[in-house]
């Protein structure tokens, strides 16, 4: 997704990233909220649970707190667990990128790929209608 990458480019983080198109989805600016989000990023600091992950999360909560939470989030969840967690071995960032290497190869392909999955559940749910950004 181009506005990922643009958001990436400019020097958000992960979770960063994907609650900047949460925000621009839903045609609002909050650069306090989006600051804030950057806590999340490369696993709370630690390595520990996926930035992407936690933005994604965060992204569709900001459509609607009770579909996300009882719904989205679950389905993204195990998407991201099926879909990385089994190849990696968890769903923690340290565990996904292992290294630099890896981080700057795999890291924006991963975040790309949680913000389509999360357009998707916003659209399935008749929460986003736009086709494309």
């Amino acid at each position: 997704m181009d506005d990922l990458k643009r958001f990436l480019a400019t020097g958000s983080c992960c979770a960063e990233a994907l609650v900047r198109l949460g925000l621009q989805l839903r045609g609002e600016e909050n650069e306090p909220f989006a600051n804030a989000s950057a806590a999340l990023c490369n696993g709370l600091w630690s390595r520990m649970t996926c930035g992407a992950l936690s933005g994604g999360a965060m992204l569709l909560a900001m459509f609607d707190k009770r579909k996300a939470c009882e719904e989205m989030i679950p389905e993204l969840t195990a998407w991201f667990d099926e879909t990385y967690g089994m190849e990696y071995g968890s769903v923690n960032c340290e565990d996904i990128s292992a290294g630099l290497r890896r981080k700057r190869t795999l890291c924006p392909e991963l975040i790309d790929a949680v913000g389509e999955k999360c357009l998707a559940l916003l659209r399935e749910y008749g929460l986003y209608q736009e086709e494309t950004l």
